[in-house]
């Protein structure tokens, strides 16, 4: 069995990334096989880049609902160790707490889901572009059925 030319398999990738016509039909096939377990595995990690992203608005969201509905008494009570009505003094402190964490915890929580979206979106692109391969390579190999000499 002759030695396959190694420059022919590996150069440069066609800008319409249709597979090079120098394949085999078995290697062919072997790469359709190797896409397609690509796109799946491509489709796992957006579904979790995915789920990720709404876990984690959920939980910020949640935090922040559960913050407020404690509310200032129990918070000042848990902070300083009192146990008495909330006064005008403490509602304030209590609004502040609130405002420090909100911008905070705004600001952090937006670069976490900035990032997470980032992500989402990389393994959408990626998704397709597998995709747009597999359907190429699919498609050459339907060519060559139907060319084939019978």
């Amino acid at each position: 069995m002759p030695t396959p030319n190694p420059v022919l398999h590996f150069g440069p990738q066609r800008p319409d990334h249709v597979p090079p016509e120098t394949l085999t039909d078995r290697e062919l096939a072997d790469s359709i096989g190797s896409l397609d377990r690509k796109v799946r595995s491509a489709r796992q990690a957006y579904f979790v880049a995915q789920l990720a992203g709404i876990l984690l608005t959920a939980t910020v969201l949640g935090l922040g609902f559960a913050l407020l509905y404690f509310g200032p008494t129990p918070f000042l009570e848990r902070v300083f160790g009192k146990s008495t009505p909330a006064t005008t003094y403490d509602v304030f402190l209590w609004w502040i707490a609130i405002l420090v964490l909100a911008v905070a915890g705004g600001a952090f929580g937006d670069q976490v889901l900035r990032g997470r979206q980032r992500t989402v979106r990389g393994w959408k692109y990626r998704v397709a572009e597998l995709r747009r391969r597999l359907e190429d390579a699919e498609a050459v190999q339907r060519r060559r059925a139907t060319e084939a000499p019978r």
